[in-house]
């Protein structure tokens, strides 16, 4: 089949960049495809790439400055002199990270390379067109007294399954099935993985009502399952958690014994200050991810941030585990067994499962949030700190990746609150967990403590719900899960009302919680609302 002239190109791009890695002006060159696109986001990591590297360029004492330098006299033309040819990609690198974090919603870095790009060169009409237009559009800029340090740098961006995206494996084939049910056989022994239509999460009231229907996994029960019956039991090394100097296992995260049984607390020959639950995790740390990150100096990387950032941390904090993973088992981030069979709530270009009524570049709702700080610069500053080469790793550490995990991490990644300030602290993904579908009135309750089980409802923890709620006759509250039921997980807290789990479900899966609890709830509310206003 061919490929549509765009994905050539960007195919073209990306190995040009491959080839010469260190090449600003290729990085600009894509930046301009991307944003021709409709991926801001992307346009901006490359952008920033391309700044990097004529800094690198004019810094002597730059790590990547001879090669840098070399790049930038190889892409200009012969009778351009280098000075100019340098001043000329600068200047293009702050318009495009100006224009495209403003699309993404990153307003203050948008603003603040805006004024670095004009401290460069005080007569860019285009960047002072780009800040007027800022200024413009945000009322609050034109108070002189505003302290554009206020403005919002979070924003949102597409949570696309990328065409060029080779990774993403066809979950429903026989042999991914396969594969999937031999490792839930080993947490989940009386369940199996299945194919299910599931309704489209949107935020779209006429693709809502139409109840469109996408094919998802689940996992269902092959015999009856007692109430309060262990239905699944499971480990990850895919966990993180953002308290700095806390007793806490690297490897599980779970608790460690206090210092008074220190003899039962394993840590790492080489880095002391990594320190273990066991001697089991201990040696799987050492064989799947420490080594990458030993002695490396990661620990104070996104620890004890403002309340506010706690959890973008921890999503970051799991990307830096993935890279670790990555990096120790020669293994592409994601191929991992962790992270390949995670569904990212996906956006599919060339598909109908789309978060809007329309799928055209800006048109397509922005669902995966995003900002410069923890999608682009963090990032970059942990694989330094690891020793990679930022460049040079681009196969395996592309923005598009990392944009790619984050969208599995979010709405799949489970967490513990901090008991004194409520705040995530802990968090982990858990490939087999995250297969159970969400309910707002689930079979199953689940703990989180280093390893996730899923115990069976019984008949006092069951959530009661429509018209039949206080109806004991029929058996329907009893508990347990019946052989042949879905297992059904939840993502959010069932005690809340129908208005603040779906807007749970709109921020963390993209739309709003379409369960047979909510459809009902909601039309109650509706009816309700109605009848007052008559």
């Amino acid at each position: 089949m061919k490929q549509p002239a765009s994905e050539e190109q960007w195919r073209r791009l990306t190995e040009r960049l491959y080839e010469s890695p260190y090449d600003a002006k290729s990085y600009l060159d894509r930046a301009d495809l991307y944003q021709d696109l409709g991926f801001p986001d992307l346009a901006a990591g490359d952008a920033y790439k391309a700044l990097l590297l004529t800094d690198e360029a004019a810094d002597e004492s730059g790590e990547y400055h001879e090669v840098a330098l070399n790049a930038l006299m190889n892409s200009r033309d012969e009778d351009v002199p280098l000075e100019d040819h340098t001043k000329s990609l600068t200047s293009k690198c702050y318009r495009s990270l100006t224009s495209n974090l403003r699309a993404c919603g990153c307003l203050k870095s948008a603003l603040n390379f805006c004024a670095r790009g004009l401290a460069v060169d005080p007569d860019d009409f285009i960047l002072e067109k780009q800040k007027a237009s800022i200024i413009y559009q945000h009322e609050s800029l034109r108070n002189s007294s505003f302290d554009p340090a206020k403005l919002s740098d979070q924003g949102s961006v597409r949570r696309e399954l990328y065409p060029w995206n080779t990774h993403e494996p066809d979950r429903f084939s026989t042999q991914s099935l396969s594969i999937l049910n031999a490792e839930l056989s080993k947490v989940a022994p009386k369940c199996s993985v299945i194919a299910v239509d599931l309704p489209l999460l949107t935020e779209d009231n006429a693709l809502a009502t139409a109840k469109v229907k996408v094919k998802q996994l689940g996992i269902f029960a092959n015999e009856d399952i007692a109430p309060s019956e262990t239905v699944l039991h499971e480990t990850s090394l895919l966990t993180a958690n953002n308290r700095l100097h806390d007793p806490l296992c690297d490897a599980c995260s779970s608790e460690l014994p206090f210092i008074s049984s220190r003899q039962s607390i394993y840590s790492c020959p080489e880095c002391d200050d990594t320190v273990f639950c066991s001697e089991n995790c201990l040696s799987v740390a050492s064989s799947t991810y420490h080594p990458a990150v030993c002695g490396k100096d990661v620990d104070a990387i996104g620890k004890d941030t403002d309340p506010k950032e706690a959890a973008d941390a921890l999503y970051l904090l799991l990307l830096g585990r993935v890279m670790a993973l990555s990096e120790t088992q020669d293994v592409h981030p994601l191929e991992l067994k962790e992270t390949k069979y995670i569904w990212g709530d996906f956006i599919h270009p060339n598909s109908k499962y789309v978060h809007s009524s329309t799928a055209s570049d800006y048109t397509i709702a922005h669902h995966l949030p995003f900002s410069f700080t923890y999608n682009i610069l963090s990032p970059l500053h942990i694989l330094e700190k690891m020793d990679i080469d930022i460049y040079a790793s681009l196969e395996r550490y592309d923005l598009w990746i990392l944009n790619t995990l984050y969208a599995k991490f979010r709405g799949t990644a489970s967490a513990r609150l901090s008991t004194s300030d409520g705040r995530p602290e802990v968090c982990a993904v858990h490939p087999m967990w995250c297969l159970a579908n969400h309910s707002c009135a689930p079979n199953v309750r689940w703990e989180w403590g280093g390893e996730i089980k899923f115990w069976a409802r019984a008949g006092g923890e069951v959530v009661r719900w429509g018209p039949g709620k206080d109806d004991e006759t029929k058996g329907k509250w009893r508990g347990g899960i019946r052989k042949g039921q879905e297992v059904l997980n939840h993502y959010c807290d069932p005690d809340l009302d129908v208005k603040g789990r779906r807007e749970w479900a709109v921020g963390a899966l993209g739309g709003m919680c379409m369960c047979e609890r909510c459809l009902w709830e909601a039309e109650e509310s509706r009816v309700c609302a109605l009848n007052q206003t008559i």
